[in-house]
């Protein structure tokens, strides 16, 4: 009896010692200041507030950087982070990035080194003297190709401005080359991404954004103002207009060697003005073969229609196009299935076949170095395409995971063939067909060309057709000196924005008794008699001198290869004075291979003349870049 009073006074005084301590250890962790984690010497972020979002900004021209902006919010959801993608045009930098929060960059370069259009504004900002981003953490991935003078040049540049302006580092600078390996460069930039935010930032799991749901509603008309957050594409998809094509004319003398489309739109009754050398941006559409036999592999009717909503009312997610919508119209506006397939989109596609291990193997064999040989085999070589991919290994999907699995339709640019004075109620293109020959005896002709194609056999049948269209600014412009002489440099398409510079002068002449300068042009195909676009309409100009000077390369058309550069070589001290006395501006355009030859040989003149080193040389040719008397557009 003794020894269980002496047991329950033992666990008596202990029970008693446990609360103590146990209260003691609350009250001291009620008075602890919450958890805190650096990010920079005498910077730390609250873990205990609630979830800080993470922006994905892009700056972007032809929508690369905005899908990888869009892929980064996917995989941020994934890992638990409140994600979304943010057009930078359409930011209040002062409310969204001084008061201190999260930002990755996808920043691609356009032209010359420029900022994309939308990005235009936030580099002009990022540059004000009295900004302080103290608070604003950030990284940043450039998108850049090698082949140009000024590679990466933004990307690079919006990080040392963010570093300028005091804001903080929370991820290493990257970039990639869109010439070879873009993608590739991406992935192992990000590798390590969302673990080291997770040290910075606690996540909270986040599900789907929006859902497909049947609806007995009318379809949405894309005309109708609208209201809501959609994807950088499908937003500037809804900006654009409809022009009546007018005509479709092939340009070449025979399509031995490939087929080359001139095709004339009617501004005039949309009321839209353009400026001589813009930019114009054709929105292809899927063709209706291909869209039923996809929406019969998911099941789907063509005239079905579905609502997207949205699952959290403060969520920023980005639509992937307005509804309600039928499922024939959601295939043919917004999908690009016949895109390049991307390895990210083989890891969506691995998941959805989780069950097939054999099939999700393979999808994630090809994302690995190991694979990365097959990869480039079906990419370039074969031209798979994601439906094809889907088809060929059985795997079943629907209509959500599709829309998930495809990016959206990228309008596809062309440089202006007709001057706004001459031709103020139609504008003009020139398209070079994109047909490739696949080893398998079959041929993948790109989407616009087989939209162009399509729609120049509806009008032999006597249809009208309208095409939707952009505009877009170039930095092809005349000279304000009227009394500058200019070098046109353009083989192939290139001719394009040059058409338009001679309709021009044909005007100009017209009012005006003598010239004070000169008009050259190079211009360069392989027959004359083959592929020698504008052929007349460039002989017309030369015969009555709107042309002074013409010279043509014909590169098959004997033994030995002759291109514009041999010719240009040939006339070099003539092109050496006009350079030296600041007497001439001198514009490239075609492919990118074609200008960086040219621009080499122009230094290789300035150094063979002067007798100036190369590092003078060079240094001559940015000037004139700045001063706009070398003036590049390549692609």
């Amino acid at each position: 009896m003794e020894i269980q009073y002496l047991l329950a006074s033992i666990f008596l005084v202990v029970g008693i010692l446990i609360y103590s301590l146990k209260s003691k250890f609350e009250k001291s962790r009620q008075n602890q200041k919450p958890q805190e984690v650096k990010t920079d010497p005498g910077k730390k972020i609250n873990c205990q507030e609630q979830l800080i979002p993470i922006s994905i900004y892009f700056g972007t021209q032809q929508g690369t950087a905005a899908r990888f902006a869009k892929q980064l919010s996917e995989e941020g959801k994934e890992h638990g982070f409140l994600t979304t993608e943010v057009d930078l045009n359409e930011v209040e930098f002062d409310k969204e990035m001084t008061k201190g929060k999260f930002g990755i960059f996808c920043m691609a370069t356009h032209g010359e080194g420029d900022p994309t259009d939308n990005a235009k504004k936030f580099i002009s900002w990022l540059q004000e003297p009295q900004l302080s981003l103290k608070d604003f953490n950030f990284t940043v991935f450039g998108l850049g190709n090698r082949q140009y003078e000024h590679y990466n040049k933004i990307g690079k540049l919006t990080n040392n401005l963010l570093e300028k302006q005091n804001a903080i580092r929370c991820y290493k600078y990257g970039e990639g080359d869109a010439n070879s390996t873009l993608e590739d460069d991406f992935i192992d930039w990000k590798k390590d991404l969302w673990n080291v935010l997770k040290e910075l930032i606690h996540p909270t799991p986040q599900g789907s954004t929006f859902k497909l749901v049947k609806s007995n509603k009318e379809e949405i008309n894309f005309d109708q103002t609208l209201q809501g957050q959609f994807d950088f594409q499908t937003k500037q998809f809804l900006k654009a207009k409809y022009c009546q094509v007018v005509s479709i004319t092939q340009l070449r003398q025979n399509q031995q060697d490939g087929s080359t489309l001139q095709i004339i739109f009617d501004t005039g009754r949309e009321g839209i003005e353009y400026k001589t050398a813009m930019n114009l941006g054709v929105y292809p559409e899927n063709n209706d073969e291909q869209i039923l036999e996809i929406a019969n592999y998911l099941g789907e009717n063509l005239n079905t229609i579905y609502t997207l909503e949205q699952l959290e009312e403060t969520n920023k997610a980005k639509m992937p196009f307005p509804s309600p919508l039928s499922v024939k119209k959601i295939l043919k506006h917004f999908l690009d299935f016949n895109g390049q397939l991307m390895k990210n989109t083989l890891t969506k596609l691995a998941k959805i076949s989780s069950e097939d291990e054999k099939v999700r193997n393979y999808l994630l064999h090809l994302t690995t170095e190991e694979g990365k040989k097959e990869f480039q085999q079906m990419v370039d070589e074969q031209k798979t395409t994601i439906f094809q991919l889907i088809q060929r290994n059985n795997i079943k999907l629907n209509l959500a995971q599709f829309i998930e699995l495809c990016p959206r339709i990228s309008p596809r640019l062309f440089t202006i063939a007709s001057s706004n004075i001459k031709s103020p109620q139609q504008v003009e293109i020139a398209d070079s067909l994109l047909i490739d020959d696949l080893s398998d005896g079959t041929q993948k002709i790109g989407l616009c060309s087989q939209y162009f194609l399509n729609i120049q056999q509806r009008l032999l049948q006597g249809e009208s057709v309208k095409v939707r269209v952009d505009f877009r600014e170039s930095s092809f412009k005349l000279p304000d000196d009227p009394n500058k002489s200019i070098i046109m440099i353009g083989p192939g398409t290139g001719i394009a924005p040059f058409i338009g510079f001679l309709q021009e002068r044909e005007i100009f002449l017209q009012n005006q008794a003598q010239k004070q300068n000169e008009y050259i042009l190079y211009f360069g195909c392989k027959h004359e008699n083959g592929d020698f676009i504008y052929k007349d309409q460039l002989r017309e100009f030369q015969r009555r001198k709107i042309i002074d000077k013409f010279y043509t390369a014909f590169s098959r058309d004997q033994e030995k290869k002759i291109y514009v550069q041999d010719l240009l070589k040939h006339n070099s001290e003539e092109l050496f004075n006009q350079i030296i006395n600041d007497k001439v501006v001198i514009y490239i355009c075609g492919s990118t291979n074609m200008g960086n030859s040219v621009q080499h040989l122009i230094k290789e003149i300035l150094i063979k003349y002067s007798n100036w080193s190369e590092h003078e040389a060079e240094e001559r040719i940015q000037n004139m870049q700045k001063q706009k008397f070398l003036i590049k557009e390549l692609w």
